[in-house]
């Protein structure tokens, strides 16, 4: 099987998005995901991408305001809003069957997943790859002090961040705001929460405490040796996502 593979734009608002799809060759409608990447997104999940389309699932890769070229200013109230629209145009197209989409997340694009998908119900399933479960423990006024300037690192020529002191207020308002541990419950399509038992981020006792609070239809995944981007293990987590979204989407 071929697929095809397009570098795209879309808007969000008065601005640009970046993105990329991934599509079967073949003419028809197929189910499709968007996928929300992670902070700063250096895990494009591209190949993961590929291996979906070439299963015959469409796919968006796309990047929120202000991140990797995309236009605007990055802020995490955006990663809703952007996230919104790339569920938006991927309805739009042609070869995408509107009745089966989906979303996935790597990370800290729980936040966007999680909050899109608890108010809106015509997303039929959504997949939590190493979830960022509550944002406050990295971002509560009580301890932003001491990761800021590391969040702000792993930004500089990635994201266009602006003012420091605006960007650390938003950071603090999504901790209170967005957080993906008070919007999980509220999803009501089947979820998919998977994550590396070696992964020293978004560690396996917080992921697990994030699918224990949402509600059912679910299903919990744990890669056996796999790290926070699955470096070692892309065959089998790949196989997994597609696995599950055949089966829920």
């Amino acid at each position: 099987m071929a697929i095809i593979v397009e570098d795209i734009k879309f808007k969000s608002g008065d601005i640009n998005l970046k993105g990329r799809t991934y599509r079967p060759e073949k003419d028809g409608k197929y189910p499709a995901v968007a996928i929300c990447h992670g902070y700063p997104g250096d895990t494009k999940n591209m190949d993961l991408a590929e291996h979906l389309a070439l299963n015959n699932i469409a796919v968006l890769v796309f990047y929120y305001q202000g991140a990797w070229g995309s236009e605007g200013t990055y802020r995490f109230s955006n990663l809703v809003s952007s996230t919104k629209d790339a569920v938006k145009y991927l309805k739009s197209q042609s070869y995408v069957d509107t009745e089966r989409i989906g979303l996935v997340s790597h990370s800290m694009g729980a936040v966007p997943l999680s909050n899109v998908m608890s108010k809106d119900k015509s997303i039929k399933a959504g997949v939590l790859m190493s979830p960022a479960s509550d944002i406050s423990k990295w971002l509560a006024p009580e301890v932003i002090d001491n990761i800021f300037s590391r969040f702000v690192g792993m930004a500089k020529s990635k994201l266009a961040y602006g003012d420091e002191s605006e960007y650390k207020k938003s950071m603090m308002d999504a901790a209170e705001k967005l957080n993906p541990m008070d919007k999980i419950a509220d999803i009501s399509a089947p979820i998919l929460v998977i994550v590396g038992s070696k992964d020293n981020v978004t560690v396996p006792d917080d992921c697990k405490a994030l699918y224990e609070k949402a509600t059912p239809p679910k299903s919990w995944s744990l890669v056996d040796g796999a790290d926070h981007g699955y470096s070692e293990h892309r065959i089998p987590l790949q196989e997994k996502v597609l696995e599950w979204l055949e089966e829920n989407l």
